[in-house]
């Protein structure tokens, strides 16, 4: 399978209105949920000295001047793994409803199963933000020649990879591989 398919794939999934607002919509909340980790505990002393209203009022700040606190290569980065997660999410999602087709099978625990168990190996970016809010943000990136950069490069290559294995799927659409049978 080449390229040239895959992403036109892409194109055709990302061409219906749903998957690309899912697209959109996980990106910007995976963005939004790294800036809330990476700033997590300027936001809880927000949080006891003002309150958490206040907390939601200054919160688009951190969003929006999150570039202005880190190198570019950090921001762009961090673009890419968020919409890299979207695309994913949004793939995971039209495969879980091309499979709930496929089956016949309609029930809510049906479609919550074939969703976790394609999304549980497949996202692997998810920790990203999470290693600064469990504090070991500084501890790890002072080890590391790049200052980090290795974490977002690594965790890219991965969603990359899982954007590829899930478009590679789709693309061949829903077949029952069956081993043939050697001839003695």
């Amino acid at each position: 399978m080449g390229i040239k398919e895959l992403t036109s794939t892409l194109f055709e999934v990302l061409k219906k209105r749903k998957y690309f607002f899912i697209s959109l919509a996980v990106a910007i909340v995976f963005y939004a949920i790294n800036i809330f980790l990476a700033n997590f505990r300027d936001l809880t002393t927000i949080i006891k000295n003002q309150g958490f209203f206040y907390m939601l009022k200054v919160f688009p700040l951190f969003v929006i001047t999150y570039k202005d606190f880190f190198t570019y290569k950090f921001f762009i980065g961090l673009i890419v793994l968020s919409l890299l997660f979207g695309i994913l999410i949004s793939l995971i999602s039209y495969k879980t409803k091309m499979l709930k087709d496929f089956s016949g099978k309609r029930g809510f625990l049906t479609s919550t199963g074939i969703f976790l168990g394609i999304i549980a190996p497949g996202c692997s970016a998810c920790g990203v933000g999470f290693i600064s809010a469990i504090g070991f943000g500084s501890a790890i990136i002072a080890f590391l020649p790049w200052k980090g950069f290795e974490l977002i490069l690594v965790a890219i290559f991965l969603l990359s990879f899982s954007v590829y294995k899930i478009l590679k799927d789709i693309t061949k659409g829903i077949v029952c591989e069956i081993p043939k049978i050697k001839k003695k």
